[in-house]
């Protein structure tokens, strides 16, 4: 899940308790009435979170909030490529088996100790231990006699890089979820449950420091919610889905539009019947009309698409299959009347109640599908038992949900569909798809891999492995007073762009 965005739209979680700082309700959040405009911002978000450790956590939200927290021996560019970070430069080798990093001097942790070999070693060490995407690839890493970090790989791989935003620790780190210690441009300085968090500007980053010195963020559950406490002067700012930015009509607000990196779907769990027919999953394809989607749930704020492959990166974006499943009622019947079903078959489309888009996308679909005879009925659950529930046990027949990615690189939205993947929560099985995933991950030719990525796409489509609809745009709205938005090929808000209007 971004994972999974708000996994994805949106994925997030729950809420955190910091030992250090005095948990419980005992402090209100600031308003933005009574805070300094040059220096903080208040802002809405949608969900509380109990995770920051980067080794685990599943969510989108919380993978958006670390992205202010940590740096990685590289960090993601907002075209879409990687720059230096903890490591001051790197270079591969020509067989693209063998990485090596010059570290950063004097980069300091958010507690002031600085960065050292030993924690960047500890750091690979847990993301292995963790089964981190990629980490796997790994052989061997060590120090070399002039003090740069070797990585070593088992194969060739030309895209590992992206694997190496994974937040640097310090050594024998305690506590990550709950009381996250980084070298981000913001540190975590405040916790009260079920109200708020807030984040300081690191004065001593080594990058370009943010321009606010403060960030909180105020947990309110709902876009109601965020509008009353927007209208009274509460918040500053939020994430706004399509009908509250239309609710919010020609006020005086600052809008940023921008997708949300991260792929809606109508997501089937293909080892439970009637989805474990090709047919069943195809006649749905048929049926699940995505501009009307786009139209009437999200007023035009939105991408179609065919893969779970976001858009953005477009040079392993397949376009071709976007169109693959043009709305055809006939074609949907004639594919349950061969698998048995000519007069349908009922279901249930299992979705998280915090998220209003996907119930209400969950709601057009209902009315889709009923042209052919399908009955399917909507049953709304808490966010955490959808974690646990649908995510975790696969325990569901289907969900609709959006998936991001942790890396800004291929992998990480099409590994979740290899037969083995522990993240496979739609079951998905497929001998050539785990085949030519493979070529992709291995060749060292950039033409090829190209290529391979794009296949592994159309096989995805063809099995019809879930239903794509769209990449939901993600719309976020502040006073006047605050401006700056920095967009990145990740479901991430990077709060240092974001700057008080003189």
């Amino acid at each position: 899940m971004q994972l999974l965005k708000k996994i994805f739209l949106q994925l997030t979680i729950l809420c955190i308790s910091l030992s250090f700082l005095g948990c419980g309700k005992k402090t209100s959040v600031p308003t933005a009435s009574n805070t300094s405009k040059k220096d903080s911002l208040v802002f809405g978000f949608a969900t509380e979170l109990n995770n920051f450790d980067p080794f685990s956590v599943m969510t989108a939200d919380a993978r958006s909030v670390n992205f202010n927290l940590f740096d990685g021996l590289v960090n993601v560019t907002t075209d879409g490529g990687f720059a230096p970070a903890i490591a001051e430069s790197y270079s591969v080798s020509d067989d693209a088996k063998t990485y090596t990093f010059v570290l950063r001097k004097d980069v300091q942790f958010h507690d002031g100790k600085k960065v050292t070999s030993e924690d960047v070693m500890y750091s690979i060490e847990k993301a292995k231990e963790a089964s981190l995407s990629g980490y796997n690839k790994i052989s061997d890493f060590y120090m070399s006699e002039d003090g740069s970090l070797v990585i070593e790989l088992y194969d060739a791989d030309t895209g590992f890089t992206a694997y190496l935003t994974t937040p640097i620790v310090e050594v024998n780190a305690k506590n990550l979820a709950l009381a996250p210690v980084g070298t981000g441009p913001y540190k975590l300085a405040e916790y009260v449950e079920q109200d708020h968090i807030t984040l300081e500007r690191n004065e001593h980053y080594w990058g370009q420091k943010a321009n606010l010195k403060k960030i909180t963020l105020k947990f309110l559950d709902s876009q109601a919610s965020m509008i009353l406490n927007f209208k009274a002067g509460s918040i500053d700012g939020f994430s706004a889905n399509a009908d509250t930015v239309e609710q919010l009509g020609k006020a005086d607000v600052t809008k940023y539009q921008r997708n949300s990196n991260s792929v809606q779907l109508l997501a089937l769990n293909n080892a439970v019947a009637p989805f474990n027919d090709v047919r069943i999953r195809k006649a749905l394809c048929y049926l699940v009309d995505a501009d009307e989607i786009i139209k009437t749930v999200n007023y035009g704020y939105g991408v179609k698409t065919g893969s779970p492959l976001i858009p953005a990166l477009a040079k392993y974006y397949n376009k071709s299959v976007d169109d693959s499943y043009d709305v055809n009622v006939k074609k949907a019947r004639d594919l349950l009347a061969e698998a048995g079903y000519k007069d349908g078959f009922s279901f249930t489309i299992t979705v998280p109640s915090s998220y209003t888009v996907h119930v209400r996308t969950a709601e057009v679909i209902v009315n889709q599908l009923a042209k052919a005879g399908i009955k399917a009925s909507i049953k709304q659950i808490d966010w955490a038992s959808w974690l646990q529930n649908v995510y975790t046990n696969r325990q569901y027949e289907s969900t609709i949900i959006s998936v991001d990615g942790s890396l800004a690189y291929p992998t990480a939205f099409l590994s979740r569909y290899c037969s083995s993947a522990s993240n496979n929560f739609v079951n998905f099985k497929s001998s050539a798809y785990d085949d030519m995933y493979a070529r992709a991950v291995n060749t060292v030719n950039e033409e090829e891999k190209i290529t391979y990525f794009k296949e592994a796409q159309r096989i995805l489509s063809e099995e019809a492995a879930s239903v794509y609809i769209e990449d939901i745009a993600t719309l976020t709205v502040y006073t006047k007073a605050f401006a700056g938005n920095k967009d990145y090929p990740l479901y991430v808000t990077d709060f240092s762009a974001i700057y008080a209007v003189e």
